[in-house]
Formats: C-alpha cells, sequence, structure tokens
C-alpha cells in the first residue's frame, strides 16, 4: 500500500480516494492522513467504512459511488476492474489513479474524454521496493501507526479466505501457527 500511495503522486494536503479498504489500504490511508490528506474511502464493506472514519476518513460510501469532492489521487485495491473507470472519472484534472491489486478483473473500455482527458494519469503497482519497505517501517514508527488485525489460527486459513472473501475481516487477516 505504501508504494501505490507514492506511485499515486498525491500533492500535499491533497484529496485521495481509496477504493477497496482492507489490509494494506488501512495501512496507507494512515500514512496520507498523516501527512496532510484528505481522504475519502470508498469500498463494499461496511466494517471496512467504519474502520476508515475511526481512523480519519473524511468521507466513506460504496464502492461505486462518488466521493463528495474531485480528487487528486486514488488508489484503487479493490481487484476490480469495472472500478477503473469509476476512479478515473472521479479525478479532477492531472490527478492520478495507482491500481495497486496483484490481480484485477478485466477493465472495461475507457472513453477517453470521460476518463483520461485533462490529463488524468492511470499506474501500474507491482510490489514495494527495499527502500520503499524503509521508508514505510520509519513513517509508520514516528506516525504510531495502527494496525487492525484479525487473527485466525493456521488451521482455519480456508475459513479467513471465507471470510476476506465475504467482507467479515477487518484491517488484515492473519495466520497464527500453532
Amino acid at each position: 500500500g505504501y508504494r501505490a500511495l507514492r506511485r499515486s503522486a498525491l500533492p500535499p494536503d491533497g484529496r485521495l480516494g481509496i477504493y477497496g479498504f482492507g489490509a494494506s489500504a488501512h495501512l496507507a490511508a494512515q500514512v496520507a492522513l498523516a501527512e496532510g490528506a484528505t481522504v475519502h474511502v470508498l469500498t463494499r464493506s461496511a466494517r471496512a467504512r467504519e474502520l476508515a472514519l475511526d481512523l480519519g476518513a473524511s468521507s466513506v460510501g460504496g464502492a461505486y459511488d462518488r466521493p463528495p469532492e474531485p480528487l487528486d489521487s486514488a488508489i484503487l485495491f479493490a481487484p476490480v476492474g469495472d472500478l477503473v473507470p469509476v476512479a478515473l472519472e472521479a479525478l479532477d484534472r492531472s490527478g492520478t489513479l495507482a491500481v495497486a491489486g496483484i490481480h484485477l478483473t478485466d477493465i472495461p473500455v475507457l472513453d477517453y474524454r470521460r476518463h483520461l482527458f485533462e490529463e488524468r494519469n492511470l499506474r501500474s503497482v507491482t510490489s514495494n521496493t527495499r527502500q520503499d519497505g524503509r521508508d514505510f517501517l520509519d513513517t509508520a514508527a514516528r506516525i504510531g501507526m495502527r494496525v487492525t488485525v484479525s487473527p485466525y489460527p493456521l488451521s482455519r486459513a480456508d475459513q479467513a479466505l471465507r471470510d476476506l472473501a465475504a467482507d467479515r475481516v477487518s484491517g488484515a487477516a492473519v495466520l497464527v501457527p500453532g
């Protein structure tokens, strides 16, 4: 999530939209908030929306909802390609969308005028670099990051996956060895 935040080119005191709000997103949101950003979270999970508000998000809504103001930057954490045009439309001029998922369903056809015109940017994100990891850990320590976890015994990994798919996990699902 940290690299995705950096790839989103969020300007100082900018307006950030976060689509999907799981393990990486709830950490990236805290970094953005600590840096002065206004954060709007758009996700299908009611539990995730509650967590986002608890962490300081300015607004929350459904994944396909429009944020209350144009965004300077957005990060798509949800693996849902249908959200790419939604997030692009929510960007202000020269805004950047970083697509952070390891997996993403197909992206629908984009309409140049609605989704990309006025210098909107679309960026992919693969993974953190070592320097990103160092920077993230330094930042996490400095801001007093709050990590929200839902622990599962290793023997219940299948349940953890089902709960993730059904939005029954708040923050990160963590497998705990016996």
